[in-house]
């Protein structure tokens, strides 16, 4: 009889042991996929943002820029259970010896092995994807979705032609070469027209959009994305049969028209840029861009931060010593260094102020992840959902 309670009490406490040890399993996996999903999506954003900033250097440099695809992510690991228990040292009776030796206890091996593939594009998603300009419809949900007005002119359109009520039009061109001293009214090129007029442009559509007419009599405009205070009313028009429309947007009497770039060119423009500004870098020195945009979570004035700005390893870690490479979006070792770009910037401020977070200067306010993030949503936008599909987890046991 006391053999038989001391198993039976032996079985029970296994059974006891079993229960948590499933729990806890089930507990386990659920942490598990949870951190490597995230995990996962953290690793395929800063691969594509590193993409960019080599694609960046490259361009600033005049070399050939390359675009690879990550087909996701997969992920099959083995999760291997072993458990384990024994009797010991049970008393058989008065004079006999103690039997059995032995113990309890599982353990717990897990085989995890990502794969991923990196591929170039084919033909014709390279040439969608890369080459072509982008698509009017895409500007003005940027446009209309709350991002900085004065970024988007200057990446993503490369003139603009302002019509005027007697017909006569004034074309500017944004040439990232001819872009220098934040092009103050002393720097006399075509580029700087081209940010002159954008920035007026900008200040006369300050006030609120007047809602487009609905009646047909309404002048219709292909690719009209606002209108401001129109002298005239106003109504979009869809485009005929091949007709491509520029962005237009009516202030007062005057029509404006931007021509939009491709990928490639909004690439190689900011790649120009960083090539003004490492002319005028001293070693180690930041990179910037020489003309200014507004500051990061800056919602009233100030003086503005460059477009972009690229910092060599030393500078990224006096920046921010712990872990430089957790805290920008992007970094890439090219040639015989490795650079950084686009760190978190966590701030909101209504004004510009001397010191503190809310200072108006180029680390405080820096504007290069939102750079990298528009040129990364643009580069998913146009591929294919074959290119861009999710990273996958599966869990064998």
């Amino acid at each position: 009889m006391r053999i038989l309670a001391a198993i039976l009490c032996a079985c029970l406490t296994l059974g006891c042991a079993g229960a948590p040890s499933i729990l806890s399993r089930r507990a386990g996996g659920g942490v598990d996929i949870s951190d490597d999903a995230v995990a996962f999506n953290d690793a395929y954003g800063r691969a594509v943002s590193s993409q960019i900033l080599l694609n960046i250097l490259r361009a600033r440099d005049r070399q050939p820029r390359y675009y690879l695809a990550m087909t996701g992510i997969q992920d099959s690991p083995q999760l291997r259970w072993q458990e384990n228990a024994a009797i010991g040292s049970i008393p058989l009776g008065q004079g006999a010896p103690n039997w059995g030796v032995g113990g309890l206890g599982a353990q717990r091996e897990t085989i995890s092995r990502p794969s991923y593939a990196v591929q170039p594009f084919n033909a014709d998603t390279l040439t969608r994807t890369v080459f072509e300009p982008i698509e009017p419809y895409v500007f003005a949900h940027y446009w209309r979705s709350g991002w900085p007005r004065d970024l988007l002119l200057l990446l993503m359109a490369e003139r603009i032609a302002r019509t005027s009520p007697d017909g006569a039009t004034v074309e500017t061109i944004n040439e990232a070469n001819e872009l220098f001293q934040n092009c103050d009214a002393s720097v006399t090129t075509g580029g700087c027209a081209y940010v002159r007029a954008a920035r007026a442009f900008l200040a006369d559509a300050q006030g609120a959009s007047a809602p487009f007419a609905a009646n047909t009599s309404a002048r219709a405009l292909c690719g009209l994305v606002e209108a401001y205070a129109p002298a005239a009313p106003v109504r979009p028009a869809p485009p005929a049969e091949d007709q491509h429309c520029d962005p237009h947007f009516v202030i007062g009497a005057d029509v404006y028209a931007f021509r939009l770039r491709s990928l490639d060119d909004i690439v190689y423009y900011v790649g120009e840029l960083m090539r003004a500004g490492s002319m005028h870098a001293g070693a180690d020195a930041p990179i910037e861009a020489p003309i200014l945009v507004r500051a990061a979570g800056l919602r009233g004035g100030g003086a503005g931060v460059p477009l972009f700005r690229i910092l060599p390893e030393g500078r990224a870690r006096a920046e921010a010593p712990i872990a430089p490479a957790r805290h920008f979006a992007a970094s890439v070792a090219y040639g015989e260094a490795r650079y950084y770009a686009g760190p978190a910037i966590g701030r909101s401020c209504g004004a510009a102020a001397p010191d503190g977070p809310c200072r108006d200067d180029a680390v405080n306010g820096d504007r290069s992840s939102s750079v990298l993030s528009l040129l990364a949503e643009l580069l998913a936008l146009n591929q294919s959902p074959d290119a861009i599909r999710a990273p996958n987890r599966l869990i064998a046991e």
